[in-house]
């Protein structure tokens, strides 16, 4: 909570022309005090067929973690490492985007280190949900952030809706006759893992054994995988916390919520944003409210590093002319406020509490709180 707390003490006034006092903040920008590790596995869950892979529902699963100090020396992992041997697929994708993936390599980058040994402790377990035809590691920014501080992140491709899913056999494109599949897999895909992870911590051998602490679970998603955090909540008791961001609909959660939108918005639009806005009322557990701005859908991902001119949260508003919240700044928010709500509702810290109540940001930001007594 350190950084969290300067992120407070240096929390400064400036006086405009007109008198108006405007609040500046620094937040946590800094990762955490742990070096973190990546590695991907492919898991397969016996009990479900998949209609579109043609086969047992297999998941390639990105995990990030707290990695031993002899990762602060390792290579980092870009964009393209993410696809395995299907670089081809994967230049596909950015063209898609509308970038290469030469460009992209330059500026994605992940601080995770490829297989680096683990850190000996327990930690939280985080699930984390990509958005429609998005990519398991589409969140490096927070994920990144959220493992140097202590926690075991893990996100597949939801196959069949992902952008691209690299398969051990073959690479499988986007459904797009799919979604709904997609909608009923999604929250069994995130609880198998769940699953699995827990086993593999319970385990007497293994790289992760006694790694999770099985009580201290929560899960954020982005877009379809804000959906995918509220159903989860609805239907797995193991989850403690939830994080959907820029969409959030459902049954509604008595577990501690941190719903996050973009009020420029122009994929969901303010019907979307209403309709997240009335899941956030109907909530009967502790719950927070961030809406950014100048945010837009993709303000909460890693878009930028694909496209810095792709907008909906990045450059400009292709409609408007004008300037989203800088996309450095808005994940500085994002992490600030994404480590503060899993720090106090799983890890118990009072400091993170305060922070997570506190507006940092008055002029970017509208900040929410209801905690039931």
């Amino acid at each position: 909570m350190r950084t969290l707390l300067a992120a407070l003490a240096i929390c400064t006034l400036t006086v405009t022309a007109n008198g108006q006092t405007t609040s500046k903040v620094n937040p946590a920008t800094e990762k955490g005090p742990l070096p973190v590790g990546v590695r991907t596995m492919v898991l397969v869950d016996e009990s479900r067929r998949d209609e579109y892979a043609n086969g047992p529902r297999t998941l390639v699963t990105e995990i990030w973690y707290p990695a031993d100090s002899k990762a602060r020396k390792g290579d980092t992992t870009n964009f393209g490492d993410f696809f395995g041997k299907y670089q081809a697929e994967a230049g596909q994708v950015a063209a898609h985007f509308g970038s290469t993936l030469e460009k992209i390599n330059e500026r994605y980058t992940s601080i995770g280190v490829r297989d680096a040994p683990m850190r000996r402790g327990k930690y939280p377990l985080l699930v984390f949900s990509h958005g429609n035809g998005g990519l398991r590691h589409q969140n490096v920014f927070q994920v990144d952030h959220l493992a140097s501080h202590g926690y075991v992140i893990v996100s597949a491709d939801h196959t069949g809706n992902a952008a691209v899913t690299p398969l051990p056999d073959k690479a499988l494109p986007y459904d797009r006759g799919g979604r709904g599949r997609s909608a009923k897999n999604r929250p069994l895909d995130a609880s198998f893992l769940i699953s699995h992870f827990l086993a593999a911590s319970k385990s007497a051998r293994g790289w992760l054994r006694g790694s999770l602490d099985p009580e201290k679970i929560g899960v954020l998603g982005h877009s379809f995988g804000g959906f995918t955090a509220c159903s989860v909540a609805a239907s797995d008791s193991r989850v403690k916390a939830i994080l959907p961001m820029t969409v959030a609909y459902g049954k509604s959660p008595t577990i501690p919520l941190l719903l996050m939108l973009g009020a420029w918005d122009r994929t969901v639009g303010a019907p979307g944003n209403r309709v997240a806005g009335t899941y956030y009322q109907r909530a009967d557990g502790p719950k927070h409210m961030l809406v950014i701005k100048r945010g837009g859908h993709f303000t909460f991902s890693d878009m930028d590093r694909i496209n810095p001119q792709f907008g909906d949260g990045i450059g400009k508003d292709k409609k408007s002319g004008e300037e989203f919240l800088p996309i450095d700044r808005a994940k500085d928010i994002i992490n600030t406020y994404s480590l503060a709500f899993f720090d106090h509702y799983l890890k118990g810290d009072k400091d993170a509490g305060e922070v997570l109540a506190t507006n940092l940001a008055p002029d970017e930001l509208s900040l929410e709180s209801e905690i039931p007594k």
